[in-house]
């Protein structure tokens, strides 16, 4: 929440109080007294805080760079869980089949905005947000009921399929830890015999990773680019309040339906939301302390809300359970919760509302001579999104839980220095951001942030 006042009045002030003459002479004295022309200016509007705006004739580029890795979920209880939900048939206690679906990974962002003032309180901006992402699901079968493998190896030779080795498991039919991979792959391999998209890229991989699927954006990817305008409707020395409307456009693109983490069936993420979205962000300032130029302290808070239209996706390519597979699935998913035949499913479009997604934060800045600092804490949600879609195919997704409504509670702390002082127009910023709770939303470790931001007048 820090890192968004613009030429403040402190930093302004002291370079006035310097007594730099912006007499023609030397070219360091004509830089430094064109500057100075514009510090004088920008004084006379008292900015601060979150509601901050670039001054009228301004060009302002910001660069955001964050790195974050995903370790694990909060599920619908609050729970800690792995990424994606384990496959698990019979009691919950005491499964008869366990699938662990082992996903993994982290990645990096690049948000460049692009903002000029078209008048004192009245910005436009432009924003370009890449993504770059290394992911892998890595699934491992954790255990099969020793009565189950043995009709489960019978229900196979219907298939031609191979049979599972004894030798992989424990008595209580836990798999070995120096067979995990064989048993893996034994049991992927058939899910394309169940009616699922195969989770095996067939390459070749390390013992130590084990059978499965790697995504790699291969670099920085564009998500989707949304711009708006930002209006400082109120300033006063005490207090501020801004009004930033915003449209989103569906330039990112979507994982193939085939490779997708949110429907478990490989790691690929969507760079995007496939549909055009508006929203709005509402901020205040209250500035509760000010010392002359030296020390200052602003409370903060923003409200923003978005919401997302409809759109069509594809299902994935299901195929046909076999003979062996329809067999197997009438003992461990009767229900079929988890595998219903959809292969009639392959090439149709289904209808997908991402709907309304809202946040708000709060928190202290303090500011003293070039540094700033500040913490908040933040609260977002998501809502469920809507599917127009085939029973059967809403039921596997409600059953992976990966699309669910769902909130998170963060917390950031961050530094920051302004260079301008020195007759640089730059500020820097480093930001930690630390998942404290939520519910149905990913868990991130490792979230750091650095923004650099520069400031060009146009006359």
């Amino acid at each position: 929440m820090i890192g968004r006042t613009l030429l403040s009045f402190l930093f302004c002030s002291v370079m006035l109080g310097s007594g730099v003459s912006v007499a023609e002479g030397s070219l360091w004295e004509r830089y430094t007294g064109y500057w100075d022309e514009w510090f004088k200016r920008v004084e006379e509007l008292d900015l601060y805080g979150l509601t901050s705006q670039l001054p009228q004739g301004v060009f302002g580029i910001k660069w955001e760079w964050n790195k974050r890795d995903a370790v694990g979920r909060f599920d619908r209880h609050r729970v800690r869980t792995p990424i994606i939900q384990p496959i698990e048939f019979g009691d919950e206690e005491n499964p008869m089949l366990s699938l662990d679906l082992g996903a993994s990974g982290g990645g990096y962002g690049i948000t460049m905005q692009y903002s000029y003032g078209i008048s004192d309180p009245l910005d436009f901006y432009f924003e370009l947000p890449l993504q770059k992402a290394h992911i892998q699901m890595r699934p491992k079968l954790q255990k099969v009921d020793p009565f189950a493998l043995a009709l489960i190896n019978s229900y196979m030779q219907r298939d031609n399929y191979p049979t599972a080795e004894s030798a992989w498991f424990n008595d209580d039919g836990t798999v070995k830890a120096a067979y995990a991979n064989e048993a893996s792959a034994w049991f992927l391999n058939y899910l394309t015999h169940l009616g699922r998209p195969s989770l095996i890229d067939n390459s070749q991989y390390s013992d130590e990773l084990g059978p499965g699927k790697d995504y790699d954006t291969g670099g920085y990817v564009l998500a989707d680019i949304n711009m708006g305008f930002s209006w400082n409707y109120y300033r006063s020395h005490r207090w501020s309040g801004s009004f930033t409307g915003r449209v989103y456009f569906p330039t990112g693109s979507l994982a193939d339906p085939d490779n997708s983490l949110t429907l478990g069936t490989g790691p690929a993420l969507d760079r995007g939301t496939g549909s055009f979205g508006v929203g709005f962000s509402k901020d205040f300032d209250i500035r509760l302390y000010q010392y002359k130029y030296w020390f200052g302290l602003v409370f903060s808070a923003e409200f923003t809300a978005a919401y997302f239209f409809k759109s069509h996706r594809r299902y994935p390519d299901f195929p046909k359970p076999t003979e062996g597979g329809n067999a197997l699935l009438d003992m461990l998913d009767p229900n079929r919760q988890y595998f219903p035949d959809m292969s009639d499913l392959t090439g149709k479009t289904y209808e997908y509302t991402p709907g309304l997604g809202a946040a708000a934060q709060m928190g202290l800045n303090v500011s003293f001579l070039m540094m700033d600092a500040g913490c908040s804490v933040g609260y977002q949600y998501m809502q469920e999104p809507e599917l127009n879609a085939d029973w059967r195919f809403e039921t596997m997704v409600d059953a992976l839980e990966m699309q669910a409504a769902g909130h998170y509670e963060i917390m950031r702390c961050a530094v920051g220095i302004n260079l301008i002082p020195l007759y640089i127009p730059l500020q820097i910023h480093y930001q930690y951001e630390k998942n404290i709770g939520g519910r149905n939303t990913l868990i991130f470790d490792n979230n750091h942030w650095i923004t650099i931001q520069g400031y060009i007048p146009t006359y």
